[in-house]
């Protein structure tokens, strides 16, 4: 009984029926328990099948056995020195001799070539799979990217956050404090609010919403000062979460202006120079 690597070392001939009838046998007994070989055996006859589309399958073999035959019975020369008995016996030998070993070479050959097709399918598929699993490998980089860059994102949120609301502290610790309490206008939800700080020695202003509705994409709200000499004055802009609230800087009042009122409207993005939204919050000062 033949073992497993000779049954494999059969293979390319078997793709081609080149084998002997008991090899032939052997194979067929043994592909009955052996998916590996079995499956082995369709790779190399598929790739025969290709090989034999790419090749003019008209005259191959009396091709093979003209070549063989004119290479090794080449036509006598007119000069040539009558040859030997031993070499007489040898070039009358039949064509039929050389046939056994024509099939061997020929056989060889073509194994040879759809085994290079064999590999070049498995080849083709580990490739198609390597870019299959960096394409994934790269989609996943991007999206730990993209999760990174939204991570920061909420890092800089959150220390501008903290870092707006100690400076609001600082502010409310100043003994020059001016607090101006800001109601809901019509356009608020109850509960709405703000309270604007002011101290004119840590030369900074601040301030604190609660309760307004989150900014609406492309819009912004915008503090005003509202004063005696130049009506609304742009105080800064801000933005409100989902949580209603936001603690923001914002300019100080005109210098040398009687400061009557502040007020909150909603702005496209970027702000403006004068009040064209609705008026979200508004309070006088005491």
């Amino acid at each position: 009984m033949m073992e497993h690597e000779e049954i494999k070392a059969l293979l390319p001939l078997a793709a081609v029926d080149g084998l002997e009838a008991d090899e032939a046998r052997a194979l067929e007994e043994h592909l009955g328990g052996c998916a590996e070989c079995a499956a082995e055996l369709l790779e190399y006859r598929e790739a025969a099948a290709s090989l034999a589309m790419s090749l003019d399958p008209a005259g191959t073999e009396e091709r093979i056995w003209s070549r063989l035959e004119s290479r090794l019975h080449p036509p006598p020369s007119s000069t040539r020195i009558a040859t030997s008995d031993r070499e007489a016996k040898r070039a009358s030998r039949p064509a039929g001799f050389w046939r056994p070993a024509a099939i061997v070479m020929a056989a060889s050959a073509v194994a040879a070539a759809i085994y290079a097709a064999v590999l070049t399918v498995r080849f083709g598929v580990l490739d198609r799979q390597d870019a299959k699993l960096l394409a994934a490998t790269t989609r996943q980089i991007t999206q730990l990217q993209d999760a990174l860059a939204s991570a920061e994102g909420e890092v800089a949120t959150f220390h501008r956050v903290l870092d707006d609301r100690s400076k609001l502290d600082k502010i409310l610790m100043q003994p020059d404090l001016h607090l101006t309490r800001l109601e809901r206008m019509p356009a608020s939800p109850n509960g709405a609010g703000a309270i604007v700080a002011v101290s004119e020695a840590n030369h900074a202003a601040m301030i604190q919403v609660s309760g307004v509705p989150p900014t609406p994409k492309g819009k912004t709200y915008e503090l005003w000062w509202i004063t005696k000499e130049s009506g609304p004055v742009a105080a800064g802009l801000f933005q409100v979460g989902a949580n209603g609230s936001n603690a923001a800087p914002a300019s100080l009042p005109p210098t040398g202006q009687h400061l009557l009122s502040s007020a909150v409207t909603l702005e496209p993005a970027g702000g403006v120079s004068r009040p064209t939204g609705q008026i979200y919050l508004k309070g006088n000062r005491d």
